[in-house]
C-alpha cells in the first residue's frame, strides 16, 4: 500500500480537544507507515507540537489571501498527497492555496463541532458521529451543494487505552468519589454537578466530587461551592495529566459528564477506557455514545435533579454499576481504541487514490 505525504491543519482556536484529536489523527496514520506535517497559525503556537514535524503560517482569517499565496509556495515544495482539515478555516486557507498552487491534493474536512457550513467546500469528510454526517448533508442542502460524490466516512474520536486493565467493582468506598474532568466553561455543565452534589448532601448520601479542569467558570464555581457549603464534598484539581490523570481515574468511582453543547465528549470514551460507570447528559452527542442503560446512564440535559436521581440509582445499585462499565470497557475495545481508529483511518485515507 502506498504510503502518503499527509498535513494535518487547524486554524482558529484549537485549545479545546480539538488539537489534541488532531495529533490524534497524526499518530493513528503515522502508525501505518504515512508521512505527516501539522500547519497551522500564531494562535495555537503555544499548543503542545514537540516532536511533531510542522510549519507555521499566520492566517488573518477565511479570505487571507496572502497567506493562501505563501502556503501555495510551501505546497508546490512540500507536494502532499493529501490534507486533513480540522476547522473551517483550514478547509478554506488550502482550498484557496491549491487554486494558487495549481496542483491536485484532495482536502478533506474533519469536524469537530456542529458548526459545519464552512467546511462543505471540502473534497471529502471525515465525520466523528452520525450526527455530524447528517449536520454536513443538511448545510450542504441549504447551499444547493451535492455531496454524494464526495468521499465520506464516519470515524470516531479515538481513545488510548490505559497499561492497567480495569477492573469492575461491586462496591463503594465511603464516601462515593464522583468525578469531572473538563474545561470549565458553562456549556460543560460542572455547575450542574455540583448542585447535583448538594442534592445528593441533602438526601443523606456520602459523596465527593473531584473536579479536574480549568477555564473561564472556575471562580464562579468556586463561589458555588462555597455558597452551597461544600467545601468538605467538593475539591477542584487543576489542570491535570500523567500520573495525576491516571490517579484521578483510579480514584474515582462514578464520571460525571453534564454537558450541554459538545460534539463527541471525550471524557465519555476516558471514562470508558478506564472501566467506569458514566453518567451524562442525554444532548445529543452524548446519545451518539451512551446507550441508555446499556453501557452508561443520561440525565435530562440541564436537569439537576435528574442527574442526581441518576447518580443515586447507580450509588445504590453495585450490579448496575459493574454491569455499565464492563459494557462500555467493551465498546472501547470493539469501537474507540487506538488500533481500531488507526485502521479505519487508514483504510479511508488509502481508498482516495
Amino acid at each position: 500500500m502506498k504510503k502518503l505525504k499527509i498535513v494535518h491543519t487547524v486554524y482558529g482556536d484549537a485549545s479545546g480537544g480539538r488539537w489534541q484529536a488532531m495529533l490524534n489523527t497524526f499518530d493513528a496514520l503515522a502508525s501505518k507507515g504515512h508521512e505527516g506535517i501539522l500547519v497551522y497559525g500564531d494562535e495555537n503556537k503555544e499548543l503542545r507540537s514537540e516532536n511533531y514535524p510542522r510549519f507555521c503560517l499566520n492566517s488573518s482569517g477565511f479570505y487571507d489571501l496572502l497567506a493562501a499565496v505563501r502556503l501555495a509556495l510551501w505546497l508546490r515544495t512540500y507536494r502532499p498527497d493529501v490534507v486533513i482539515a480540522h476547522s473551517g478555516r483550514a478547509v478554506y486557507l488550502f482550498k484557496n492555496a491549491m487554486f494558487f498552487a495549481r496542483i491536485k491534493c484532495p482536502v478533506i474536512a474533519m469536524n469537530h463541532s456542529h458548526n459545519v457550513k464552512r467546511t462543505v467546500r471540502a473534497d471529502g469528510f471525515i465525520h466523528i458521529t452520525p450526527y455530524v454526517a447528517q449536520c454536513v448533508a443538511e448545510a450542504a442542502k441549504k447551499k444547493g451543494l451535492d455531496l454524494t460524490k464526495k468521499p465520506q466516512t464516519v470515524i470516531s474520536n479515538l481513545i488510548h487505552l490505559p497499561e492497567e486493565k480495569p477492573v469492575f467493582p461491586e462496591t463503594f468506598s465511603q464516601p462515593v468519589f464522583l468525578g469531572v474532568m473538563t474545561r470549565l466553561v458553562e456549556y460543560k455543565g460542572t455547575h450542574l454537578a455540583i448542585s447535583a452534589v448538594d442534592q445528593l448532601k441533602k438526601q443523606k448520601y456520602k459523596v465527593k466530587l473531584l473536579i479536574a479542569g480549568e477555564g473561564e467558570q472556575k471562580e464562579a464555581l468556586i463561589q458555588q461551592v462555597k455558597d452551597l457549603n461544600l467545601e468538605n464534598e467538593v475539591e477542584f484539581l487543576g489542570w491535570i495529566g500523567g500520573e495525576d490523570k491516571r490517579k484521578f481515574y483510579r480514584d474515582i468511582d462514578i464520571a460525571l459528564v453534564p454537558t450541554m453543547n459538545d460534539t463527541q465528549p471525550l471524557a465519555i470514551l476516558d471514562a470508558f477506557a478506564w472501566g467506569k460507570p458514566v453518567i451524562a447528559s442525554d444532548h445529543i452527542s452524548v446519545q451518539q455514545i451512551i446507550r441508555q442503560g446499556e453501557n452508561g446512564l443520561m440525565a435530562k440535559c440541564g436537569d439537576i435533579g435528574s442527574l442526581a436521581e441518576n447518580l443515586a440509582i447507580l450509588i445504590k445499585d453495585s450490579t448496575k454499576r459493574s454491569q455499565l462499565a464492563a459494557s462500555a470497557y467493551s465498546d472501547v475495545l470493539s469501537k474507540y481504541q487506538f488500533i481500531k481508529v488507526a485502521d479505519k483511518s487508514d483504510r479511508f485515507i488509502c481508498s482516495l487514490f
